[in-house]
């Protein structure tokens, strides 16, 4: 789910400029939409496993697997993620339900293994803007996807940070018709009206986090975010809602 992005990155932001190696554990939950433009909602469990190690590798249930470096001034990332499925039945899963009806007829868009590059310059004490891509290295079809954002410090104390941030979606023509698209077999089978979107800016992403620090140890995360489709995504035929929230929040233990 989308939702996950916003822990990936908050996760992110946080042990970046880690001095020690770390290993996080934690579980909670979070809530979004079956897909991107879905009126439907689900909540499903968060679990988190990360280790963070002083020379910049990580190893995470929500980040993958690469390596994080940079200063107070810069940081980029590089790694290997996954970008999940989307089921078109309502199914039952590990991590909860899944898929939705109103995809029937559309076929299985099969999960995907990324290569997630990322980078972040902090312009002063408050503001800093970043970069990412997701790069799929198979399923290919299913197309990249970019993002640039902009980020501010609200707080930032002792036990509590909190930060807002906006970010600009951009994917490319691939993208788009795998997940906004309709082909003419799709046509045929759902009843959907042909639909084949442009690549560009396919939408924007507001996202609000908290982390709350009990103790040296214990930390609580919480993630408020919205989606708002625009241009040829928000135009497709399977999008019922342009505008989806999401949240999350996990207690994590770090060692």
């Amino acid at each position: 789910m989308k939702k996950m992005l916003l822990l990936s990155t908050l996760m992110t932001a946080a042990v970046a400029h880690a001095q020690d190696s770390t290993f996080t554990l934690g579980a909670g939950i979070a809530a979004g939409t079956r897909y991107s433009g879905s009126d439907e909602h689900l909540v499903a469990p968060v679990i988190v496993a990360d280790y963070q190690a002083a020379n910049g590798f990580y190893a995470s249930t929500l980040r993958g697997i690469g390596v994080a470096a940079g200063g107070d001034k810069l940081s980029a990332s590089i790694g290997l993620g996954y970008r999940g499925e989307r089921r078109e039945h309502d199914t039952n899963g590990f991590v909860g339900r899944s898929g939705s009806k109103a995809l029937k007829g559309m076929g299985d868009v099969k999960g995907s293994a990324t290569l997630n590059v990322g980078a972040e310059v902090q312009l002063t004490d408050v503001f800093s803007v970043g970069a990412h891509a997701e790069l799929p290295v198979s399923r290919r079809e299913n197309g990249k996807q970019f993002s640039l954002g902009l980020n501010a410090k609200l707080l930032e104390s002792q036990a509590d940070k909190v930060a807002i941030g906006v970010a600009l979606q951009f994917g490319e023509a691939k993208y788009l018709q795998t997940y906004y698209g309709v082909d003419a077999r799709q046509a045929a089978r759902s009843g959907y009206r042909l639909f084949k979107p442009d690549g560009g800016l396919y939408g924007t992403d507001l996202s609000l986090s908290w982390e709350h620090c009990i103790d040296a140890h214990w930390a609580v995360t919480s993630v408020l975010g919205a989606q708002h489709l625009t241009g040829d995504a928000a135009n497709s035929p399977l999008v019922r809602r342009r505008t989806s929230p999401t949240f999350a929040v996990y207690a994590g233990y770090t060692f």
